[in-house]
């Protein structure tokens, strides 16, 4: 019996102790592993197309099941053979596609040059070869829009956009490889040697940071650090713009970094290149890297007080608490998490990341997700906005809102809306206006209009029709949106202040004479301006502003907390920025006559902090630099953390809602683009203008058609006869007030631009009036190196005037500028 007993102890000994080992060795898996897992959402299922261009696949289109040509066509330019004949490979993912057909149009989409149907494709190992004999009714080196169609059995109708051009010239492809060349070396410290003529290192740039990486970065910048870096997978080129000798390439790839102790780091990377090509070499103009580590979650990120998310750029990550402070609900680089402080309860809540397909489109990054509340019990309502990678809705550009239940631990999808903007474009309306007030209602702003949605119902209201630039407001919370009736830029007869959280709006108006301006918002307070009709300042026949006699700050409560008004003095240009108002004083000569007297600034007692960055910190890392964390209040444990993620997505109580609005006239706008990247726009030339100079960029009308380039530039033009050169040009002239096209020229207001800015049109072949005063003006027709030629339409003399005199000489002017771009 006693052995018996010696027996079962000795047994049961034994099985404790391997099922410790077995839990021990389980759990050490279960940290290793448990964040390897992914949202239960439909995985990616439509096409991706690519162009054989140069002997190398590029320009990765993804389809889309609405129309979007207008909007989205500037996302890659395909540059056609000499015999015109494109060959396209379409990696179908097991798909079968039934019918394909592709049309040709102009920029605008009014003129349709070309619709063919392909009787037949070649069918190679998962990817459709199929080859578009592109008819020979296109004009060289000029662009238009490829809208390739595929008609599949799964997905239905999908949509591809690209626009084309046909050119004799062979300067791309050296461009291209020289682009591809320069990334590939920068993860060889000895190769990465050849590169240092490229770069512009400047003392003053921030080489703290290997997120962002530019051409004058330091050489350590821009060979990862020190960082033992490669890439991973294909590096998948884009050309983005060809014009003359400019040309302008994305690359995007991943990186990985071995870690320490922990599986490695992945990093999500884009190299963005302009180049200009010379026959004797290629100069980079401007280079740019954007890096982005992957979070993966694992729980040796969570310790201390800190979640640490590695290296990224301010713009990827956010952070939002509950009103409790426990919850944190916090987006990095496309994913969002919550995290329990209390629990030590972390979930994965929402990804299009996927653990079984190749990445191509699931990791497709034209969308963002923007946290909207955050609840003490860990529900999260929030945003996603742009490309839909996964799920109902693929192929669609658009914004849903979703809450996550955490006691059901599962995503539900709120309601779905279409738009028709690019994500660069919605990002910034989004980013501009996306509140959900405490009133249950959801205010966006969309395709420049203002909508309210009532989430009890999904009927959805207009707040404002097509809000134009310096009619409206939004404070730094969101909280309080003001817009004027009507569309005059310089102001109306009413302005509504609304209180989105509340609902309540204010109505501020007074005096017959008078006209009302919004100006921004310190906080929540409201400033805006008032100026008396008939007060216009104008110059040369095209008014300049309407200065405003009086300031006025409103505080939530309706009350006007500070005045500004000073007798027989009026004030213009007025910014605001965080709690500084900054102001110009001018004084009145006559009716229409306005001389600046001297700057101001109004400085308000108010903190104003980035909402999107609070709780977010970073510290410098001996070889990594600076790495951003999630700021905890309380102490989190690495062994003790649990993570998770939702174990559905759910869309029974979803509603597509189609926001229409009532357009009113539309503002012409001018769009800022540099390497292949939307940087804002104006319906102000010149504003465009210098969104896209310092990048080497580009500023285009909203047809896309390039108007300005700081590049493409020829160092010589001479015009013999510029009267009959600019006939059409000169024609318009008289009379000018606003920008447009008229007989063939588009016409543009560029007073306030360098002489240097405005010789690109000279270059182009359009001569420039330059206004001395009086309404009198010379016609600028010529330049070189040293001189430029000024033309007088009056005496028909021309004359010589050195470079640095002449941009002396039309600055004391004013530099009032009216150029012309002849469109062909």
């Amino acid at each position: 019996m006693n052995r018996l007993a010696k027996k079962i102890g000795i047994l049961s000994v034994v099985f404790v102790m391997a099922i410790a080992v077995y839990f021990m060795w389980n759990q050490r898996n279960t940290e290793k592993n448990d964040v390897m897992v992914y949202t239960s959402m439909d995985e990616a299922a439509l096409p991706v197309v690519y162009a054989d261009m140069y002997g190398r696949k590029m320009n990765l289109l993804h389809g889309y099941v609405q129309d979007m040509a207008q909007t989205v066509s500037r996302e890659a330019l395909t540059v056609l053979p000499q015999d015109r004949n494109l060959n396209l490979g379409i990696a179908n993912y097991n798909g079968t596609i039934n019918g394909i057909q592709y049309e040709v149009r102009s920029l605008d989409l009014s003129r349709l040059v070309e619709r063919t149907s392909l009787s037949k494709w070649d069918q190679e190992e998962g990817v459709v070869k199929a080859s578009l004999p592109i008819q020979n009714l296109l004009t060289k080196d000029k662009e238009y829009i490829l809208v390739l169609t595929l008609d599949t059995s799964d997905n239905g109708t999908l949509y591809y956009y690209t626009r084309i051009m046909w050119t004799d010239s062979t300067n791309a492809k050296e461009m291209i490889d020289f682009a591809v060349d320069f990334t590939t070396k920068t993860f060889n410290y000895d190769q990465a040697r050849d590169l240092t003529t490229y770069l512009e290192t400047s003392n003053t740039e921030d080489n703290s940071s290997l997120g962002h990486v530019s051409i004058r970065s330091s050489f350590s910048q821009l060979t990862w650090g020190g960082m033992s870096m490669k890439p991973v997978g294909e590096i998948r080129t884009t050309l983005k713009d060809l014009d003359g000798v400019m040309c302008s390439v994305s690359l995007e790839y991943q990186a990985e970094r071995a870690g320490e102790g922990v599986d490695s780091e992945l990093y999500e990377v884009e190299d963005t290149y302009t180049m200009k090509w010379d026959s004797r070499r290629i100069y980079l103009m401007d280079f740019e890297r954007s890096t982005n580590q992957i979070f993966s979650g694992q729980k040796e990120l969570f310790t201390g007080k800190r979640i640490t998310l590695g290296i990224t750029n301010a713009d990827e990550v956010q952070t939002k608490k509950s009103p409790g402070g426990n919850c944190i609900a916090y987006g990095i680089n496309r994913d969002l998490w919550t995290y329990d402080q209390k629990q030590g309860h972390a979930v994965k809540v929402f990804s299009f990341r996927s653990g079984t397909d190749d990445g191509l489109r699931s990791g497709y990054n034209q969308h963002d997700i923007k946290v909207l509340s955050v609840s003490d019990n860990g529900d999260v309502d929030f945003l996603v906005y742009g490309y839909m990678n996964r799920g109902i809705h693929e192929g669609s550009m658009g914004i849903a809102l979703y809450r996550y239940s955490s006691g059901e631990n599962a995503i539900g999808e709120r309601f779905f809306t279409p738009v028709t903007s690019s994500f660069e474009m919605l990002k910034e309306e989004v980013g501009q206006l996306s509140h959900l007030g405490t009133n249950g209602m959801l205010y966006l702003m969309a395709g420049r209009s203002v909508y309210g949605i009532d989430l009890n119902s999904n009927e959805y209201m207009v707040l404002a029709d097509s809000v134009s630039e310096g009619g409206y407001a939004v404070s730094s919370t969101e909280r309080h949106f003001a817009w004027q009736e009507g569309n005059d830029v310089f102001g109306a007869s009413v302005i509504h202040l609304m209180d989105l959280d509340t609902g309540i709006k204010r109505e501020i108006s007074g005096g017959e004479d008078n006209r009302f301006r919004p100006l921004g918002f310190v906080g929540d307070d409201f400033i805006y301006g008032i100026a008396k009709n008939g007060d216009i300042w104008s110059q040369n026949g095209r008014v300049l502003d309407a200065p405003m006699y009086r300031i006025e700050i409103m505080d939530q409560g309706g009350s006007i907390v500070k005045k500004y008004e000073q007798d027989q003095t009026y004030i213009a240009d007025v910014t605001v920025d965080g709690s500084r108002i900054h102001l110009t004083q001018v004084l009145k000569n006559d009716s229409q006559s306005y001389s600046v007297s001297r700057q101001d600034t109004i400085v308000c007692n108010q903190e104003i902090s980035n909402e999107e960055l609070k709780g977010i910190g970073w510290y410098a890392s001996e070889d990594r630099k600076k790495i951003y964390f999630v700021q905890l209040d309380q102490e989190a444990s690495s062994r003790d953390v649990t993570i998770a993620v939702p174990k559905k997505v759910a869309y029974e109580t979803t509603e597509v809602v189609e926001l229409k609005s009532r357009p009113k006239n539309q503002e012409n706008r001018y769009l800022a683009y540099a390497g292949g990247h939307y940087l804002g726009s104006s319906r102000s030339f010149i504003k465009a203008l210098q969104l896209a100079y310092d990048k080497m960029g580009i500023v285009t009308d909203q047809n896309q058609q390039i108007l300005w380039n700081r590049v493409n530039r020829p160092p010589v033009k001479t015009m013999k006869d510029p009267l009959k050169k600019g006939a059409a040009f000169n024609r318009n002239l008289s009379g000018f007030t606003d920008d447009g096209l008229m007989d063939g020229v588009f016409m543009i207001d560029a007073r306030g631009a360098t002489l240097n800015q405005i010789l690109y049109f000279i270059g182009q072949g359009c001569p420039v009036a330059a206004y001395t005063g009086q309404g009198g003006y010379v016609l600028i027709s010529g330049y070189d190196q040293y001189n430029v030629t000024l033309y007088n339409p009056e005496t028909k003399d021309s004359q010589k005037m050195g470079l640095n005199d002449a941009s002396a000489y039309f600055s004391g002017l004013g530099n009032d500028f009216i150029c012309g771009v002849i469109m062909e």
